[in-house]
């Protein structure tokens, strides 16, 4: 009986080993991706510092803010006569309440339409500033710069080329 009882004691001990056990597991996952709308910005006015007045012996500025309206500093009056002034305008679309960054140009050189004369924008800013916010999908953005004007400068028109204004999403 000894021998019978070692025997199924080493059967049953055997069989507890037999049992499954598992040193690893595994699961699923899926992937996604969602494709936006690209962001996309068009022009819906230019830029036109309007009718400018300077001194012969001192120059000065012109700011054109982002809301339409100017001012000028030292030399450069503004006639009552304003002619044409617009801050440029831009759409900008895209993904609906997305954020994007808004990208202006550093200097841009308008040139007299009869010569060589020019004169220099610089300091742009706009509204929205720096960054914007598309809601349903759209915004407006208004860009303003000051125009720096020489003593004694030129008269006529200046007109610059075409410069950039790059949106961006955050």
């Amino acid at each position: 009986m000894k021998l019978t009882n070692k025997i199924l004691i080493t059967a049953l001990l055997l069989t507890g080993f037999a049992v499954d056990t598992k040193a690893q597991s595994t699961a699923t996952a899926t992937a996604t991706a969602t494709i936006v709308t690209p962001i996309s910005i068009s022009k819906t006015a230019d830029m036109s510092f309007g009718n400018i007045a300077v001194q012969t012996s001192t120059g000065g500025t012109v700011v054109l803010a982002p809301a339409g309206t100017r001012t000028s500093t030292s030399g450069v009056t503004l006639p009552a006569t304003a002619g044409t002034v617009t801050a440029a305008g831009f759409t900008v679309t895209g993904s609906g309440s997305y954020t994007y960054t808004i990208t202006l140009p550093t200097t841009v050189t308008l040139t007299h339409s009869g010569g060589v004369e020019t004169m220099a924008a610089g300091s742009f800013t706009s509204n929205p500033s720096g960054t914007g916010t598309l809601s349903s999908g759209t915004q407006n953005v208004a860009v303003g710069s000051t125009l720096t004007v020489a003593a004694g400068q030129l008269a006529g028109v200046y007109t610059s080329g075409n410069f950039n204004v790059t949106v961006n999403y955050n």
